[in-house]
């Protein structure tokens, strides 16, 4: 009975509207997890926060290797000096997070913030330059900032326990503003290469819904609805179509079977450092978040080069 039901599923069809159609699907999405953020625990919301991020999350990052052969048009399986350089990236981070934590941390969210407004805003463009990338980070950098702002005790924690730095509340205001500021200015100056994709009242409209998320969720929650919805699976989306041209059932299987060692190494990792974090003394968190940002770093830089090419 199972598999006449399962047989039944058009998986390809479910992908159609999960990937091709799914500006809508993450709207409707993130609506469904601010409703569901109102009815459920907070211990709840940790809970989702890590199985959204361990899975997703990850996994979006988790093929950087195959996307580097396809920019540097590579046909070796193992391409050994991008993999030792790569590498290198990843090592470099942890090293400065343990000896310029804060300095380490500042660089994380400056790639962060290009990163996740580039995602977020290069299709609304037809080509990059320098003006773009200032555009990119500014967005990048108002989403952390509303991030930060909406659960501060939370941010201000995390950040003192990862850099012994108590960070004041004004800091977050004050990326608040020199976000707006920024945007306004390099928005202006883009506003001819804009293409038809790009609506004002539609990301205003967006930027609305996310405060109202990040005030009511906690941090990580908060951090993992925007992470996942509105960062991971479009990256998926678009990953999968520079490798493979389109998203079907077979391109998607080749994706997650290409991404499997990676994910699972950072998987273990993870667990690793939960199992580690009451022995050296500090919260989870903490180590998570740096975590992240050792693998981030060498991402967005793939991304970048994706994203140009």
């Amino acid at each position: 009975m199972i598999k006449i039901f399962t047989k039944k599923i058009n998986i390809s069809f479910f992908l159609y509207v999960y990937f091709m159609k799914f500006a809508m699907f993450r709207l409707v999405f993130t609506v469904f997890l601010l409703w569901l953020t109102i009815k459920i625990p907070k211990s709840y919301e940790l809970v989702l926060a890590y199985a959204s991020i361990l899975t997703i999350g990850i996994i979006h990052g988790a093929n950087d290797l195959s996307l580097i052969n396809y920019i540097t048009k590579s046909k070796a399986t193992l391409n050994v000096p991008y993999l030792v350089l790569y590498l290198g990236i990843i090592l470099i981070t942890v090293l400065a997070f343990i000896n310029l934590p804060f300095v380490a941390l500042v660089l994380f969210v400056i790639f962060s913030c290009y990163h996740f407004g580039e995602q977020h805003l290069h299709d609304n463009f037809n080509d990059i330059s320098p003006a773009h990338i200032l555009f990119f980070s500014s967005y990048g950098l108002f989403i952390f900032g509303l991030l930060f702002i909406t659960n501060p005790d939370s941010t201000i924690s995390i950040i003192e326990e990862l850099t012994s730095v108590k960070v004041p509340l004004q800091v977050f205001q004050y990326m608040l503003i020199t976000a707006v500021f920024l945007i306004l200015i390099s928005g202006w100056y883009l506003r001819t290469s804009f293409n038809h994709k790009f609506k004002v009242l539609h990301e205003l409209f967006l930027l609305v819904l996310f405060f109202v998320i990040f005030k009511l969720a906690d941090l990580i929650w908060a951090f993992a609805i925007y992470f996942i919805i509105w960062h991971s699976v479009p990256s998926l989306k678009d990953q999968i179509e520079s490798l493979y041209k389109q998203i079907n059932k077979r391109t998607l299987y080749k994706y997650f079977k290409t991404s499997f060692i990676n994910w699972l190494i950072s998987v273990i990792g993870l667990f690793i450092l939960y199992y580690l974090s009451d022995f050296i003394g500090v919260r989870f968190i903490t180590l998570f978040f740096a975590f992240l940002a050792a693998i981030t770093i060498p991402h967005v830089i793939v991304m970048y080069f994706l994203n140009k090419k």
